[in-house]
């Protein structure tokens, strides 16, 4: 029988789809039932080729769904697909659900090795995807983090990170001279964001200005020079504090606050125990990285006074979607374009 470690670097050799409607799918096993594609977001996508399989989880059913899958040779089968998150450690989740499925007889009775395999891909779609929406979050706050410190002043440098606080149930990520900072990351092309409470795209009566960072990711080519991890991040900025004198107890209590986030959802990052772990090499680039100034008139989103014409829905009960680059420059000069552009201007320089 094929092993986990084969089924694993065949996974990661996937390319990425480069049309929405063909994959390069490939088989787990010559009878060509279980197989493997990433789409065009690199987002990897179990196929279970034949007829339709109905979960009895609601979050594998809600996770998954029946179409026609078209091949770049242009030939099609019909499959019930299941899509895992294109960052973390989906790669070897998906390869050791392949093996499940195989030793509990895919190739010979798909149905009853699915249902034999379901509690496995719900115990994978319900824990680690909250813990990778953790990641890709961190990712985008150290990325912020990080520009801000390599443009700042040394005595700037500690300032930035207490004003670091998104690794904690807070009002704001970030809040620096009386700037609020909201990142939101996504692995999506466009700056289309979730958005929990008028809060989060209003400014306070303590703040001069209120901005909404929009940082886009995409998994990076393995040794891509360009690209970045979890652990690169985190030991840039430390290099960079240690730079600018900050007190080695300030330099610890950050790496403790970077364990700290995402850890209810399982997703804490350990730099002093975890920098080597596979689960964290997985190198990403960025695709876009803005910051929208969202006292600008031109900004059209939910607003308290617009809340509050219904007395008795709770402000921050309020969940919503934000397009904000659907059509290109909001106004002249909104969103700022660029890591070094975005840090330069929260810095004021």
């Amino acid at each position: 029988m094929i092993s986990y470690e084969d089924v694993r670097q065949r996974i990661e050799r996937l390319p990425v789809s480069r049309e929405a409607g063909s994959r390069n799918v490939e088989w787990i096993t010559p009878a060509e039932v279980v197989g493997v594609a990433r789409d065009t977001e690199g987002r990897l996508e179990l196929l279970l080729r034949g007829a339709q399989l109905v979960a009895v989880s609601r979050s594998v059913n809600d996770a998954s769904d029946y179409r026609p899958v078209f091949r770049d040779d242009r030939t099609s089968f019909e499959a019930t697909r299941i899509v895992f998150p294109a960052l973390m450690h989906f790669d070897q989740v998906a390869a050791f659900i392949c093996i499940e499925l195989l030793r509990n007889g895919a190739d010979n009775d798909l149905p009853r090795a699915f249902a034999r395999t379901e509690a496995i891909i719900e115990l994978a779609i319900e824990n680690l995807t909250l813990s990778n929406q953790a990641l890709i979050g961190l990712v985008g706050e150290l990325l912020l983090l990080e520009a801000l410190c390599r443009r700042a002043d040394d005595a700037r440098v500690a300032e930035i990170i207490a004003g670091w606080h998104g690794w904690q149930r807070s009002a704001r990520d970030i809040e620096l001279w009386g700037t609020g900072i909201e990142v939101k990351t996504t692995t999506g092309m466009a700056s289309s964001h979730l958005v929990e409470g008028v809060h989060q795209v209003e400014r306070s009566d303590q703040e001069d200005r209120l901005l909404l960072v929009s940082i886009g990711l995409q998994r990076a080519e393995i040794d891509a020079s360009n690209g970045f991890t979890v652990p690169s991040l985190v030991e840039r900025i430390a290099s960079r504090m240690g730079e600018a004198a900050v007190s080695p107890e300030v330099i610890e209590r950050f790496i403790a606050h970077v364990a700290e986030y995402g850890a209810s959802s399982g997703a804490g990052y350990d730099h002093t125990t975890q920098a080597a772990d596979p689960a964290y090499a997985i190198s990403f680039l960025t695709t876009f990285f803005r910051a929208y100034d969202m006292d600008d008139a031109a900004i059209r989103v939910l607003r308290s006074h617009d809340v509050a014409a219904f007395g008795h829905v709770v402000d921050a009960s309020v969940r919503f979607r934000v397009n904000l680059a659907a059509n290109g420059p909001v106004s002249m000069g909104n969103p700022v374009e660029g890591a070094n552009q975005v840090a330069q201007f929260i810095l004021g320089l």
